[in-house]
C-alpha cells in the first residue's frame, strides 16, 4: 500500500480563497447590473409581488380576460368597466425577468387592445437589449414628446421609449393591437 501525503496549503492562501468565495458573489450582486436585477427580483418575490411573464409574439386581440386570469392565477387583476372599454390593472413584481411596478390591459368589446407594462427605469437599456435579441432590430419614431422604438409583430406593435423618461408612469413597454381592417377613420 502506498501512502498519499496530504497537501498542506499555506494559511494565507486558505484565507484569500475563503474571502474570494464570500466577496466574489457579493460584489457581483452589488456592482453589476445583472446582479442588481437579480437581487431586486429576489426581494420583490420575498415581498409577494407576482411575475407577469408575457410572450410578446403570442399577444393578439383574441386573448380574453378569462384566459389571462387562467394563465396568471397569482396576479391579482382589478378589472373595471369603462364603456366601451374594460380595463384590468395589477401590481406586479416583474415581467420577463425585469423588475416592474404594474401591468394594465384594455379590451374593447372582446378584443384586447393594449398591454402596458410599467417597468423600473434603471432596467430600460437591458429591456431594449433583450427585445433586440428576441425580436430583431427596431424602427425609431418620434412622437410629440419622446422618440419610441417600434417592433412590428404578427398581431400588433410593441413600443418602448427610445431613452429614459422623467416620469415613472411613462417608463412603459406597450403592446398595441393593430386597427381593425375595416375600421374607418373619424378624421374625415
Amino acid at each position: 500500500m502506498t501512502q498519499t501525503k496530504a497537501i498542506k496549503l499555506p494559511r494565507t492562501y486558505k484565507l484569500l480563497l475563503a474571502l474570494a468565495v464570500v466577496i466574489g458573489p457579493f460584489s457581483w450582486l452589488m456592482f453589476t447590473q445583472d446582479g442588481q436585477r437579480r437581487s431586486d427580483l429576489f426581494v420583490l418575490t420575498l415581498l409577494g409581488r407576482p411575475s407577469f411573464d408575457v410572450a410578446y409574439q403570442r399577444l393578439n386581440p383574441a386573448v380574453s380576460a378569462t384566459q389571462l386570469r387562467d394563465q396568471f392565477p397569482k396576479v391579482d387583476f382589478d378589472c373595471q368597466d369603462h364603456p366601451p372599454r374594460q380595463v384590468c390593472r395589477a401590481t406586479i413584481g416583474s415581467f420577463n425577468g425585469f423588475p416592474a411596478y404594474a401591468a394594465q390591459l384594455e379590451w374593447q368589446g372582446q378584443r384586447l387592445q393594449l398591454v402596458q407594462l410599467i417597468y423600473r427605469q434603471r432596467y430600460r437599456d437591458a429591456i431594449e437589449v433583450q427585445l433586440r435579441q428576441d425580436l430583431g432590430p427596431a424602427d425609431e419614431y418620434s412622437t410629440a414628446s419622446n422618440p419610441v422604438l417600434l417592433w412590428v409583430l404578427d398581431h400588433g406593435l410593441l413600443l418602448l421609449p427610445a431613452e429614459k423618461v422623467s416620469q415613472r408612469h411613462d417608463a412603459a413597454l406597450i403592446w398595441r393591437a393593430p386597427p381593425l381592417p375595416n375600421a374607418q377613420s373619424t378624421d374625415d
